[in-house]
Parts: C-alpha cells; structure tokens; sequence
C-alpha cells in the first residue's frame, strides 16, 4: 500500500492501518491550459489558450467534494480514493485527475489530496453525411456541460434527418438536493412530430451505496423506418440485398419506475443489487383508413395487412404493463488504460463479469391489451466481461430482450458483441489494433426493431441502413497510429487503415452470411484531449470490394467499431 510507504517504520510498529482515520482533504483544481502550457506556446496559441482559461469558469470546489466517497474524521479506505478518481472521470468535465495519499500524521490521520484539472466543457457538434442515394443527415449542436461550475448541463440542437428537419432542448442537473437527487428533460419538435422526455432519479453514487431509484415520463411521435422482408407480401425479389421499409407514423406515451437495494456487504465482494420495476407503455401506429404508403424501391404498396391478427404491428400496438423483477451485479476490479474506447484520455476498464436483468409477466393479467391473448413473459439481459490478453482488452457484450408464451406472441432480439483492442509502442503515440465483430439473432420482430447495417451502422460503402433484417453479422479490422502531438492542444491525430464486412437480411430472405459486403479504407481520427466530449471523430474513404461503390466519404463520431 502506498500507505505504507508514506508512514515512518516507527509508525507502522505502533498503529494497525485499520485505525487510521481521513485527515485533512485538500482540492487543487487546474485551468484547461496550465501557466506553463500557455507560457511556451507560441504568440496566437498562447493567446487562444489564455482566452479559453478567461472565458471557462471552472468547477465549483462543492461539486468536487460531493463526489468524495470519504470524509474527514471517518475511517480510512484505501479502495474509496480509487473509486472516487473513477466517479470524477465519470462526470465527463475533468482531466488529469488523481486522489492520494500524501500524508500520515503520528495521531494517525491521513491526509489526502484531490487534483483535477478542467476540460473544456462547452461542447459544439457539426455532422453531415450524404447517402448515394442522395438522401442526408445533419446536426448542429451546442451544449454547456457543466454550466458556470455547477455540473449542470444545458444544450440545444437543430439538423435532418432521412424523415425530417428538428430542433431540439436538454437539461441535465445532478445532485439537486442532499438526497442526490438528478433531473434531467428533454424536448424536441420535428416535422414529423415530437419528442417529450422527464426524469427524476436517485443513482447509485458508490459501490457500497444502499439504494438507487428511478421515475421517467416520455411521449413521441415521428415516422419510423418500418423494414419489410423482400420475400414477404411487399417484397418482389427475395435475393435483393437492399434494405426495403415503408415510412410509418408511430406514437408512444410510456411511464418507467424502478428501485434497487443492494444486498451484498458493501466493502467487500462482489455488489449484489436487487429491485422492482414498472414500465407502462402505450403504442399506437397511426396507419391510414387506406394504408397505401411509398416503399423505399419507390413502389406504392397496401400495408393494412401489417394490422390484422398474428401481425408484429398487430402484437405490438395497445397498452403493455411491465412489472419486473430486477437484479444488477458488478464487481470491484478495474483497470486503468488509455486508447480503448477513447483516444488517449484515462479510461476506467471494469474486470469483472456484470450484468443487469429484468424479467417479468406481462400478459392480460396485468393489464396489457397488446399480444394475442395468454400469458406472456418478458426478459430484459445486457452482460459485459473484459479480460486483459496480451498488449490489449479483450471484451465480450451481450444484450437482448424476449417474451415467451404462445407461438403468436413470441419473439427475441439479441446481439453478441467480441472486440480486442490493443496499443503497442510508445505511450504517446502507439499503434493501435482494433479487431471487432458483432453477430446478431432475432424472431418475429416488428419491422422497427431490425438489425440494420449502412453508412452510420457498421459498413460506410452502403446508404442508410441499406442493409436490414432479423439476422446480422458484421466484422472489422483497424490498424492505426496515433500522432505524439496535439493539434492546437486539444486534439490527438492518428490515421488508420480497415476492412470491414458485413451482411443483414430476414430469414426467409434468399440470402445468408455468403451474400455479405466487403469494404476498406483509410481514415483520420481525431481524439479530443482537453474537451467534455471524448469521443473520437472518424473521418473515413472507403471502397467497396466488388466495385459496386466508392470511393464514399463519410465523417462520425463512434466508438467500439
């Protein structure tokens, strides 16, 4: 223990580590640019630099000691000084972050200092992407992350979408009250309708935390991409690789409440949490008295047959009432790395298999009018392990939903994601092996809920979800190098070179793995330094291998693919 290291032997003679006690807390909070960053730069970035540390307020001692997992006076852990760095880095707007031990005095109090530095937390986003097809996507954004200090985040948007133009609002404010309490809203108006969004939650703040709790409100409507099998009624040609939909106007109004306990000691072990929930959730596709709509190979088609009985719309419109039994488990190991998922920041890596788990009745018996009649159950699962192997991580993730009971109304989604991510070489700039894939399963799905692959989902050489089914597999290799410099001191740069393939289609399509698309490409990233926003931003060209399409040119903000 470092502990150890920093008491006199004389000390360790007398006093057993278990009657230390936290000493003096000391905060030392650092500018986006240091003095010394902004003293050897040259004249107009050395400027910028001092504008940037004028214009941003930097966090609030308060907000920092609210994160604390420790207290002066009370019984000295080592483990919680590592959780807390984990829960600053959490909090999106910090960098350079560390919480020590840097003292132990003869009565036995341990002091400890907390130091963090600030990132730029005012956060601006402007994509743009255009499909072959001709059809485009866009966004401007603008979000304050921790507005004046406070950890509170307001923001607002407008763009298109393939459907239609929207602006939008968010809100965003944690621990309201001593209780912890966090709020957060959202509103948004499109011209094809609207987005309403309210929640009122208590999280867990620390492992050993007792109880958690959750409320949200929401109401939407907008078209949606409702995909149709080549092989079904509106299909023409079974061995069409291209995606087929129908845009269909859908409105849903849902309740979601939940709370959790943990169950397990709250030092040590593995953390055991166990809960009840409630989601209410009222679906409506607002299909025409005559249901004549344009499908996306520019035919019109009759689409009232989705609606009558044994129909997936038909199962999934009315009322479903969702009581749930809840159970979520995590461990206490964790690794600390960079260039995983982000591009150079510290990122905190949990060794340990989770999982969270929701599962219930939810039939006519509890209220629900959707389905066919019969008892049904549903299971909610999302699983995550990462293992250390070689110069990397490797990571498995599982998530899915099903219900059961009779033929009718069953149906399953899940997907299984592996990736191992490694950096090799120097620290600052190594090479960097991304080796990923993604196989995907599903049954009796409504035409919303399938697998999709296009220029922002997994295969850039195709359109919008030009790929789309109950049954997916995709798969990508990446070998880049990240620069040692930052451009204007907030950026990483490295390049990278890929192949990526991938295939998707409904079952009683006449296709299968065989008919996947091949692509690759070169491509620039961008991994911000300094900025709340530490996602990277893959600037790509790509060809695809048959010829078919390239070069294409695609620009998005991504992660584990």
């Amino acid at each position: 223990m470092i502990l150890m290291l920093l008491m006199p032997a004389n000390l360790l003679a007398e006093q057993d580590s278990a009657d230390l006690v936290v000493g003096e807390i000391e905060i030392i909070r650092g500018n986006v640019f240091s003095q010394s960053e902004i003293d050897h730069a040259n004249g107009s970035l050395s400027i910028l630099r001092k504008a940037m540390n004028g214009l941003h307020i930097k966090t609030r001692e308060y907000v920092l000691r609210q994160e604390l997992l420790f207290t002066e006076g009370e019984t000295f852990r080592p483990e919680r000084l590592a959780e807390t760095e984990r829960n600053l880095r959490e909090l999106g707007f910090l960098n350079n972050i560390s919480v020590t031990a840097v003292d132990t005095t003869q009565d036995g109090r341990v002091n400890i200092r907390v130091d963090v530095r600030d990132s730029w937390s005012l956060k601006t986003s402007l994509t743009w992407s255009r499909a072959a097809a001709g059809e485009t996507r866009w966004n401007i954004s603008l979000s304050e992350v921790n507005f004046l200090g406070h950890a509170m985040t307001m923001g607002a948007g407008v763009g298109a979408d393939e459907n239609s133009s929207f602006y939008s609002f968010w809100f965003r404010k944690r621990r309201i009250t001593n209780a912890g309490i966090v709020l957060g809203a959202d509103y948004a108006k499109r011209e094809d309708g609207f987005y309403h969004n309210l929640f009122i939650s208590r999280p867990f703040y620390a492992l050993g935390d007792k109880w958690s709790v959750e409320t949200r409100a929401y109401e939407a409507l907008a078209d949606v991409r409702f995909y149709l099998s080549n092989a079904g009624p509106s299909g023409v040609d079974p061995t069409s690789q291209a995606s087929l939909y129908a845009r269909l106007p859908r409105q849903e109004t849902g309740l979601q409440l939940g709370a959790l306990m943990r169950v397990s000691p709250p030092d040590e072990g593995r953390i055991w949490r166990l809960g009840a929930g409630l989601n209410i959730k009222d679906t409506d596709y607002k299909l025409d008295s005559s249901p004549t709509y344009l499908l996306s190979d520019g035919r019109d088609a009759d689409l009232g047959y989705l609606a009558e009985p044994y129909e997936p719309v038909a199962r999934e419109q009315g009322l479903q009432v969702f009581p749930h039994f809840w159970v979520r488990t995590t461990g206490r190991y964790w690794h600390k790395a960079r260039y995983i998922l982000q591009y150079g920041p510290v990122e905190d890596i949990p060794l340990d298999f989770s999982f969270n788990l929701k599962t219930g009745p939810n039939g006519p018996a509890m209220g629900s009018t959707t389905g066919f009649g019969g008892s049904m159950w549903r299971t909610e699962l999302i699983a995550t392990k990462w293992w250390r192997l070689g110069a990397g991580m490797f990571k498995l993730q599982g998530w899915g939903v099903g219900q059961t009971g009779a033929s009718t109304n069953r149906y399953h989604r899940f997907t299984v994601q592996t990736g191992w991510l490694a950096a090799l070489g120097a620290e600052h700039s190594p090479w960097l092996t991304r080796i990923t894939s993604e196989v995907g399963h599903g049954s009796n799905l409504t035409g919303e809920n399938a697998f999709t692959l296009g220029l922002n989902n997994g295969l850039r050489t195709l359109d919008f979800d030009g790929m789309a089914g109950d049954r997916l597999v995709r798969w990508n290799v990446e070998q880049g190098k990240a620069m040692p410099w930052e451009v204007l001191g907030f950026f990483q740069m490295g390049f990278a070179a890929f192949y990526s393939g991938g295939v998707a289609y409904w079952d009683d399509e006449d296709r299968d793995v065989s008919n996947a698309r091949h692509e690759m490409g070169l491509g620039l990233r961008l991994g911000p330094t300094r900025s709340a926003n530490a996602l990277i931003s893959k600037l790509d060209i790509s060809w695809a291998l048959d010829g078919s399409r390239g070069p294409v040119f695609t620009a998005a903000t991504r992660g584990f693919f």
